[in-house]
């Protein structure tokens, strides 16, 4: 283990002044917890394939560059010598991230030296349970995209932590996929700290696993830096998504957006929490988040909780959220073309997903995503015919 990656906060805490989770625990309401959550049961280095079509592959232990690309530059885990973030301004450090930072089982630090216009793939595998570790460092001046994705190779539960780090007027597009049709539980924890003038834009789709939760924590520390993050995520089954975005304005005209969009179906629940904290002297600053949820079943729920914390004047914040099912007169509009119920809801639903997938910034996966999307309604609606 690589003591370099740990934040300079979590260096005097130990492991027995860490308090165990709970459901109580405000971070954490909503979802059930895991039994070995507190002790997370972490498995050996297994064998690792390569996938066509990824720059690299990855298991949590170990990694394999496929493709090098002029202007990153990797380091592995165990020979990182400086942080990535040295140390984060407002993420508390719970039981799950201090068990993330001190036993990380493999991973790497990417520093991109030169502008990236083709987005760089990594592909994560898994066979035992791992914490693999990503660094991403965007130097002064220089653009990226990254796409990270956790799709069926990923056989056993994984908790990621990935940090990013973007120097004065960088930019990053990052992509992260998680669609595993296995039975497994995927939590990670994303933090990122931005220099002046600088930008991060985040696209998630979340649609496997059993339970997947993602904790994101922004700081917008530098003046002019601003961050997105757009997404969409279907339930079905019993399947759990967890979303927690904070965003901490800091510095004085940033600016951050976020919007999420899920379909819940069968017994399937979603949890989105979004806080965006505008702090004293943080002033110009335009914040906005909207969550919105489509619920397919009375069996299937959402709970979508934004917040505000403004402690300055001259901002501008708004927020929305929504849970229900699909209104009423959406169908009599769309059946009044001649449409039946069935073929109605499923165009309702790909519109309210191409609200975001259609994006341009969202050309690379628009196709795969949309399949997907429309396969997990297919299965739901296919098992409420058969119930």
């Amino acid at each position: 283990m690589n003591k370099n990656i740990i934040d300079k906060k979590s260096r005097a805490i130990e492991n027995k002044d860490v308090i165990d989770l709970t459901t109580k625990n405000e971070d954490w309401k909503y979802v059930p917890l895991q039994s070995d959550i507190n002790n997370l049961e972490l498995g050996e280095n297994t064998n690792l394939e390569n996938t066509d079509g990824f720059h690299v592959n990855t298991n949590g232990n170990t990694f394999n560059i496929n493709h090098e690309v002029d202007g990153i530059v990797f380091t592995d885990l165990v020979d990182i010598d400086t942080p990535v973030i040295d140390e984060s301004i407002k993420r508390p450090v719970d039981k799950f991230l201090f068990q993330q930072l001190t036993r990380a089982t493999g991973g790497f630090r990417i520093d991109v030296n030169d502008d990236i216009v083709d987005y760089f793939k990594i592909n994560f595998e898994s066979e035992q349970n791992t914490i693999p570790y990503i660094g991403i460092n965007v130097n002064k001046n220089k653009s990226a995209r990254f796409f990270i994705n956790f799709s069926d190779l990923v056989k056993s539960n994984i908790y990621p932590l990935i940090e990013l780090y973007l120097d004065v007027n960088s930019n990053l597009e990052l992509i992260i996929q998680v669609t595993s049709t296995h039975e497994i539980n995927l939590i990670n924890s994303l933090y990122a700290k931005l220099e002046k003038d600088s930008s991060l834009s985040i696209h998630t789709v979340i649609t496997g696993g059993v339970f997947s939760r993602s904790r994101i924590d922004i700081d917008l520390i530098g003046n002019g830096s601003n961050f997105n993050i757009d997404g969409v995520y279907f339930g079905e089954n019993k399947q759990v998504h967890d979303n927690r975005v904070f965003v901490n304005h800091l510095g004085q005209n940033t600016t951050s957006n976020m919007q999420t969009k899920g379909v819940l179906g069968d017994e399937s629940t979603s949890i989105f929490t979004g806080t965006i904290h505008i702090a004293e002297g943080a002033t110009k600053t335009e914040s906005h988040q909207e969550n919105r949820n489509i619920l397919l079943s009375k069996k299937a729920s959402a709970q979508s909780v934004p917040n505000m914390e403004i402690l300055c004047d001259d901002v501008i914040c708004g927020h929305g959220s929504s849970v229900g099912p699909i209104d009423e007169n959406l169908y009599h509009y769309v059946m009044s073309r001649g449409i039946n119920k069935e073929k109605a809801e499923k165009l309702l639903i790909k519109g309210f997903f191409n609200e975001v997938i259609n994006k341009n910034s969202w050309d690379i996966i628009n196709s795969e995503v949309s399949t997907n999307l429309i396969k997990k309604y297919n299965n739901v609606l296919e098992r409420s015919k058969n119930g």
